[in-house]
């Protein structure tokens, strides 16, 4: 009996054995630890970490596509003593559409000297464009219908210790175009990005100023910057004085600008350069802050031998026919409020003028030749006005009106000829941009 027993209890025990190691093999093998996103708080809503880096990176974007019609009359006048001209261009009202795409990546790292950051956002826009231009050298209007499909780096700039080095705002903006709505906003203001070393000091209590060395080719057209500018022997040197505060914000900033040996009447055999070898500009700009639902801006500027700084690069010459610096003025802003959070409404618009300065010119009335050198100036504004709605988070619907005149007008110094070029423009925008 002792006999059975044992071997009953050997077997069991052998069984329990064979059992447990059948079991043992069967358990799976414990997996390394997964590497999950992990959020990054510092810097706001958004940023994440770069998985294995102590680097904050947010990604975002946005779509905008735009519907415009545009109703656009241009008149030109000619009078001499033997013939008085006058013919008008008035097209029927266009429509057109364009679509942009924007991508945006914000890296940001803690350092011993602060943030270390590098911004990008390239934009990929679509469509068709009617609108006009103005020719730097006659003034004369050209109206065209072209193709926009293209690509582009709108911003890409790194930021360490105060500085920023990269294609960024310019240091001399305040209002960029704030209020207008849709991928063309309005015109004559200074909004521009371009390649840039700045130097930013921040004195605490939202005071700061800013140094820079800024890429001249950003501020003027292709004539301007190879003839009248002689190349970009030295960038722009820009300043400014800024404060951002509870109730709002303001700027005070400068630019002084080169300007080349040109001889604006004669460039085969040049007997006449340019008088002025420096453009400046200055700007003042304020805004004001209501009561989290109102926002109004209020801008002006004035420049010499630089019209880029005015939003006038193509449309007046950087010097004159007797070789001085051509000057001009702007003022502008906006006036955006909220109705409700998803509702709001804006007034913007802008003023420009430039004093008056000399071209030469060429007119043929059927009987004569006149030839000579004439006095004239450049008159624009344009106004606009917006309603908003925005239905859910990330998407914004908007209706916008806006009207632009821009005149060159002129006479020469025996009044014997007289011209004027005029363009007007009527423009509806209906935009929905979609933001992430």
């Amino acid at each position: 009996m002792k006999t059975v027993i044992k071997n009953v209890l050997l077997g069991s025990v052998a069984g329990l054995a064979m059992v447990g190691t059948a079991a043992a093999a069967d358990l799976p093998v414990k997996a390394k630890a997964a590497e999950y996103v992990k959020i990054c708080s510092t810097y706001g809503a958004g940023f994440y970490y770069i998985p294995g880096t102590d680097t904050c990176l947010k990604v975002g974007g946005y779509v905008t596509a735009d519907t415009y019609y545009t109703d656009i009359d241009a008149k030109t006048s000619v009078n001499t003593p033997t013939f008085f001209g006058r013919t008008n261009y008035d097209p029927d009202g266009q429509s057109y559409f364009l679509t942009r795409v924007g991508v945006q990546l914000d890296a940001r790292t803690q350092t011993e000297y602060g943030t270390l950051r590098s911004y990008f956002e390239g934009r990929f826009n679509a469509g068709e464009n009617y609108g006009f231009g103005q020719e730097i050298d006659t003034g004369a209007f050209s109206f065209s219908d072209g193709i926009r499909n293209q690509a582009e780096m709108k911003y890409g700039y790194i930021q360490f210790a105060g500085f920023t080095f990269g294609r960024a705002t310019s240091a001399f903006d305040f209002w960029a175009g704030d209020g207008w709505q849709g991928i063309q906003p309005g015109s004559f203001y200074s909004d521009t990005t371009l390649n840039v070393i700045q130097y930013t000091a921040d004195f605490g209590n939202g005071f700061s100023a800013t140094i820079a060395l800024e890429d001249s080719y950003g501020r003027e057209d292709e004539f301007a910057n190879f003839e009248e500018l002689s190349g970009q022997q030295v960038p722009d040197i820009v300043a400014n004085i800024a404060y951002e505060g509870t109730w709002g914000a303001f700027k005070v900033s400068g630019a002084w600008h080169q300007i080349g040996d040109y001889d604006p009447i004669d460039l085969v055999d040049p007997l006449l350069y340019s008088n002025d070898d420096s453009g400046w500009a200055v700007l003042a700009g304020v805004r004001f802050d209501f009561a989290e639902t109102t926002t109004l801006y209020v801008e002006g500027a004035y420049a010499s031998g630089a019209p880029g700084y005015l939003g006038l690069a193509g449309t007046m010459p950087v010097v004159d026919a007797y070789g001085n610096a051509v000057s001009g003025w702007y003022v502008g802003g906006a006036l955006i409020h909220y109705w409700t959070p998803s509702v709001f409404t804006g007034l913007v618009g802008s003023y420009t003028q430039t004093d008056n300065f000399a071209v030469d010119y060429l007119v043929t009335d059927g009987t004569d030749t006149y030839e000579g050198i004439s006095s004239t100036d450049f008159t624009g504004y344009n106004v606009g006005v917006n309603i908003g709605w925005v239905p859910v988070k990330g998407l914004t619907l908007v209706l916008q009106y806006d009207y632009l005149s821009a005149e060159y007008s002129g006479s020469d110094i025996s009044e014997l000829v007289s011209y004027s070029q005029e363009a007007t423009q009527n423009r509806v925008t209906f935009s929905a941009k979609r933001s992430f």
